[in-house]
């Protein structure tokens, strides 16, 4: 019988968590980024007298939901991304001997995840982008707790690939 899954990736735990660790360090910065520029943008098309009025109401309506809307779309993804690289490792067949060189991936991940969260603490503490950052608390509390957040989801990824039974498909 064909398995439905792949089994030639051992011990990439350190892998998957790197991938959630790049996608929301990448995704949180293009979204403050995104507001500063929205806000620009705003105030630009309400200094135009050349727009309409009802052009102006809906360029400013759509930047006040600009910073909830990413906010929750950035903890939606994350979440998801999480579910989805648990449930991915716990179908990866992987040997126990593999435990130690995960061990020492998780470890490198867990050094960039701190200084990630370093260097995402010293970008928002700007004065100019820390008003962004402060409109998206839940991307903001992500990622000022990576490092905490990449250790447990490290934990859980380990538990997946080599505390399971084995499960045959």
């Amino acid at each position: 019988m064909k398995k439905c899954f792949p089994s030639g990736k051992k011990a990439n735990a350190g892998v998957e968590v790197l991938t959630i660790l790049v996608v929301g360090v990448i995704f949180a910065i293009a979204s403050i980024f995104g507001a500063q520029l929205f806000d620009e943008l705003n105030g630009d098309i309400q200094a135009n007298d050349e727009f309409k009025n009802e052009t102006k109401e809906m360029v400013a309506t759509q930047q006040g939901l600009y910073s909830s809307t990413m906010d929750n779309i950035f903890l939606m993804s994350y979440v998801f991304l999480i579910i989805f690289v648990l449930i991915s490792s716990f179908f990866l067949d992987s040997h126990p001997i593999f435990f130690f060189i995960t061990l020492v991936l998780l470890i490198a991940v867990f050094i960039s995840a701190i200084l990630v969260g370093n260097a995402y603490h010293e970008l928002v503490s700007d004065p100019s982008i820390s008003a962004y950052a402060n409109t998206m608390p839940y991307m903001s509390w992500v990622m000022r707790h990576i490092a905490e957040n990449v250790i447990g989801i490290g934990f859980m990824v380990g538990i997946a690939l080599f505390i399971k039974h084995k499960v045959s498909f």
